[in-house]
């Protein structure tokens, strides 16, 4: 029976999910026959990251109540799902023989997903306009822990290597800045601001952040297809990079889904008039490994070619899990 409906509800997400991973396929084409000229493909990921999702997670913020605000039980449910995996990625890691802070990438890579690029697009065209909220939480919750647990690994272990002195105080504060800075976080922080202080969005502020972030879904969907196409990964895939992808893609689009969900119905009690909520933390749970993993991968010089390849892998698995998950939740 549970076979049966995961088919049928799982079938009917997958039609639904569809034309999303078709417009991450379009971007991945158009990449593939328009080779980068050294600027665009920069161009249109900053409107991405500086001014379509920052709009649409600001105006998302802005225009709820306090008591909107406080889901704890998501809040926990979620960090304690990242968490886990990191630590589990970083366990696995040690017994391959990694250690840090080497294995704080392959961690980042098992709890760091897609959430604004492919996680907010698929939650507001499931469940509409009401999945703004929480995917704006959600989104920032899961860019926080991971991005501040790497940048402060090579901070502190890679300096160590090095020889070289180690402030762990000036790292934290460093990772901080950096998080805090990110314009995701800004403007989820700038919506607050206009709840905790009781100020309603101006007319023409809402109009202008609406109108920005309604090209948000698709510009990012496409942007996330065009970074793929960029990455070379078929000369890189050998025992030792499956060895290594394997975990890190199985820990992100199943196990932290699953720890999520256990510990927000079986621990916080989530489902009965949270199911929205719920279905919010378990689907951007299951979001495949970030392109962020990349970047910090590429700035440490750590594995670059086999983190591209796990990216690419997760986002395939997910065509087939991120159906599934929602159809769980369809309501």
């Amino acid at each position: 029976m549970i076979y049966e409906f995961l088919c049928r509800k799982g079938g009917v997400m997958f039609f639904v999910v569809v034309p999303i991973f078709m417009v991450i396929l379009l971007g991945y084409y158009f990449g593939k026959i328009k080779p980068d000229d050294g600027g665009s493909d920069k161009l249109i990921n900053d409107y991405v990251l500086y001014v379509a999702l920052p709009a649409l997670l600001f105006l998302a913020v802005a225009q709820s109540d306090l008591a909107d605000l406080q889901q704890w039980d998501f809040l926990w449910s979620t960090l304690f799902g990242i968490v886990s995996v990191y630590v589990i990625g970083g366990v696995v890691a040690r017994l391959a023989g990694i250690e840090l802070p080497g294995s704080s990438i392959l961690s980042m890579g098992a709890s760091y997903g897609t959430t604004g690029y492919m996680g907010v697009p698929i939650l507001l065209s499931v469940y509409g306009s009401q999945a703004a909220l929480p995917a704006a939480i959600a989104t920032i919750i899961h860019n926080i822990p991971a991005i501040m647990a790497v940048i402060i690994s090579w901070d502190v272990f890679g300096k160590k290597a090095g020889g070289e002195g180690v402030f762990p105080v000036q790292s934290a504060l460093r990772a901080l800045r950096v998080t805090l800075t990110n314009p995701l976080t800004v403007s989820v922080l700038a919506g607050l601001a206009f709840v905790v202080f009781g100020v309603n969005v101006p007319g023409f502020l809402d109009s202008f952040a609406s109108f920005l972030g309604a090209a948000a879904g698709p510009t990012a969907l496409f942007a996330l297809g065009l970074g793929l196409s960029r990455l070379d990964v078929k000369e890189h895939v050998n025992s030792k990079a499956i060895k290594v992808v394997v975990p890190m893609v199985v820990l992100k689009t199943a196990v932290q889904p699953i720890i999520t969900f256990l510990v927000a119905v079986y621990f916080f009690g989530m489902g009965d008039g949270d199911e929205l909520w719920l279905a919010a933390a378990v689907v951007m749970a299951a979001q495949p490994i970030g392109a962020g993993v990349y970047v910090f991968a590429k700035k440490y010089g750590y594995k670059p070619d086999t983190i591209s390849l796990a990216i690419i892998v997760s986002l395939l698995v997910s065509l087939v899990t991120i159906p599934v998950v929602l159809g769980l939740f369809g309501f």
